[in-house]
């Protein structure tokens, strides 16, 4: 499992960070959100606002702004995100209005915003990093107008109960890697479940995928015949379906787990349930790293650098 002094670590930042905080930016009318791995898991929390959220390279690669869009908001901790600044560009150069979420109000991203929203930086250790995510989501609540002063206190309110999760979960996996994974939700906790994707892809180099739940139930009992993984994501809502399709799907021969976060402290508040999962989520895809013999990151295997992703000069 990651380790103790990494949980406790996040607990001690989460009590100790200060609060994001909404006002900074103008109400964003119909905004689009923007953002490239991490950030877009923390950029799709703004479609429970009835916003929208793309990869940066949507607007970059394409070079032109999504329709019906009035405000573009582009979305990264460290604002040099390559495709997300472009966009930025792209959509001031549009005539429309730009925002920027980032813990670096100095960075390329924020020159090229109207306005920013910045989010703290959370000093912690993670081999599997999940405490960006958990600012920037925040971030993105705050550009929605949600008031997120007693977010980071409710999740280290929950961090133990995740953890004995976690572990729980962990250990009830089988002992050698399947040949994919899939992650089932609805959309209270399709952010989180993006996460879980982008964590166990980093932490244990599989093929994962990120599926709604209900298009699980027309096309999953397909896969096969190699060892398949099938996470649900339970949370307040559809209980009666999981259920359903977990059964559907084992008579295929799937290795199914259904981790119910309905019941987390704070579970009562979408954000607060959102992000207790996406830590989940991090910590079991380093638990099942360890589980299965895979260092993250390929153990050293991937060049590390991004530079592949960062902006040029």
């Amino acid at each position: 499992m990651n380790t103790a002094a990494e949980r406790h670590a996040l607990r001690a930042a989460l009590l100790t960070a200060p609060a994001v905080t909404a006002g900074a930016v103008p109400d964003p009318g119909r905004a689009v959100f923007v953002g490239s791995g991490d950030s877009l898991a923390s950029g799709l929390v703004a479609t429970a606002f009835g916003h929208r959220a793309l990869s940066a390279g949507d607007v970059t690669w394409s070079g032109t702004v999504p329709a019906g869009c009035d405000t573009l908001v582009g979305i990264s901790h460290s604002g040099t995100s390559g495709a997300t600044v472009r966009a930025l560009r792209i959509a001031r150069e549009a005539g429309l209005r730009t925002v920027a979420v980032t813990s670096r109000p100095d960075s390329p991203l924020a020159d090229c915003a109207d306005s920013v929203q910045s989010v703290p930086s959370l000093e912690v250790e993670e081999t599997v990093p999940c405490a960006g995510h958990l600012m920037l989501a925040q971030g993105v609540a705050s550009v929605c107008g949600t008031d997120t002063a007693s977010v980071n206190s409710a999740l280290a309110a929950a961090l133990d109960r995740i953890g004995a999760l976690v572990d729980e979960e962990v250990e009830s996996l089988p002992e050698n890697p399947p040949g994919a994974v899939s992650v089932l939700s609805l959309p209270e906790l399709r952010s989180g479940a993006d996460f879980w994707s982008l964590k166990i892809i980093e932490a244990c180099g599989l093929a994962v995928r990120t599926v709604p739940l209900e298009e699980s139930g027309h096309v999953d009992y397909f896969i096969g015949p190699e060892p398949h993984l099938t996470l649900q994501l339970i949370g307040r809502h559809g209980r009666g379906r999981f259920e359903r399709l977990a059964e559907a799907l084992r008579g295929t021969g799937q290795i199914i787990r259904q981790i119910d976060a309905s019941d987390l402290p704070g579970a009562h508040h979408p954000l607060v349930l959102d992000l207790a999962v996406a830590v989940a989520g991090t910590w079991f895809a380093h638990g099942a790293a360890q589980r299965w013999g895979r260092p993250p990151f390929r153990g050293g295997a991937v060049n590390m650098d991004a530079s592949h992703i960062k902006l040029d000069a």
